[in-house]
């Protein structure tokens, strides 16, 4: 059996810091609008994997549904009372040059999008970019930064010696199932904030949110679960606007696997078709996503059995004195090339912010 133990912020922080420096997987972790925190670790650096998503543990799964989805063993839980006070907050956000050559070629890229789609059967794909940036802070000095910055969202890092460390910020949740109730959300549509103002959405949002709400309802029906969805609603993640319906109903005994089969890639991060994005995206993207566009999140199996998965959006992999951080965003027939690359500017400040 896990160990479980409540500690402070402080050593909550220390004990993980210690566990990465002797390079042994772990995650620490926030749920959103809560104030506590949580730390899985993991005693050896075995690569565990699930499908039946049962056991207990922290899932971390790629972009690419064809890969494994990594299970890090719950060795033991720590849990503390988040504590804003402790961690210095740096609002200087830095001038980050823009890249005139990944200018060109990401709205390139774009535009031939564009003609594909009005072509073709293709109604939506998603596209994006990676972006290299240097930072001197930590990993766990990036996740105290993001955790203050971004309450509303899921904060993460997670490190595996034989994978890497990543940290992020996602406002998208894939799947939630306790008991035999779930939920999953259809966000779509990203507008920068300005000031106090509302969004002012235009039928390109408004079209895209609405295709991701569809195929999510059609998903659930083809597995025979009846949805019940709410009004389109408008939320806000750090710096951007988004569309956002939720998705609730019942689940039935045993369905969590294939729901999440049937939910990842949805059309948020993929396209639509679902097959003809793909098949787009991996033929001109010309870069692996690896885990960005994934999802992850946590199972717990006592007292019931309780799975948290979020969409791994904002976020960033951090390689020694280096962040490759990931961008996107989804293309249909009225998108404007260039306002899909200011789209994937706002969206990297997310991380870039606390850099």
């Amino acid at each position: 059996m896990p160990s479980r133990e409540n500690k402070s912020h402080k050593e909550l922080m220390s004990e993980v810091k210690a566990h990465h420096q002797s390079s042994l997987p772990f995650v620490v972790f926030k749920y959103p609008h809560k104030r506590e925190l949580k730390a899985i670790l993991q005693s050896d650096t075995k690569l565990n994997y699930t499908t039946d998503f049962k056991h207990p543990g922290f899932v971390f799964s790629p972009f690419d549904d064809t890969q494994e989805t990594i299970l890090m063993s719950p060795d033991k839980y720590i849990t503390a009372k988040l504590d804003t006070g402790i961690f210095r907050k740096d609002n200087n956000v830095p001038d980050y040059p823009v890249d005139g050559k990944e200018a060109v070629r990401y709205k390139k890229m774009v535009g031939e999008a564009v003609k594909e789609i009005q072509n073709t059967d293709l109604n939506k794909v998603v596209l994006s970019r990676s972006m290299e940036v240097a930072t001197e802070k930590s990993a766990i000095e990036i996740f105290n930064e993001l955790i203050l910055e971004y309450p509303s969202a899921f904060c993460y890092c997670w490190y595996h010696p034989r994978v890497g460390c990543w940290i992020g910020a996602t406002p998208e949740i894939l799947l939630q199932v306790k008991g035999n109730r779930f939920t999953t959300v259809a966000l779509a549509g990203t507008i920068e904030k300005s000031g106090d103002k509302k969004p002012n959405w235009t039928e390109k949002e408004k079209e895209e949110q609405q295709l991701v709400t569809l195929y999510i309802e059609e998903a659930m029906a083809g597995l025979g679960i009846e949805v019940k969805s709410s009004e389109v609603q408008t939320t806000d993640a750090g710096t951007l606007w988004h569309l956002k319906t939720t998705i609730t109903g019942v689940v039935k005994v045993d369905q969590t696997a294939r729901m999440i089969r049937t939910l990842h890639p949805t059309p948020a991060v993929c396209g639509i078709p679902l097959k003809e994005a793909m098949s787009y995206i991996r033929k001109h993207e010309a870069y692996k996503r690896k885990f960005y566009t994934g999802y992850l999140g946590e199972i717990e199996v006592e007292p019931q059995q309780a799975t948290r998965l979020f969409v791994n959006l904002r976020c960033m992999e951090l390689r020694e004195a280096k962040a490759i951080i990931y961008v996107g965003g989804g293309i249909t027939q009225d998108s404007d090339p260039l306002k899909e690359w200011q789209e994937t500017i706002a969206k990297s400040r997310t991380i870039l912010k606390v850099l």
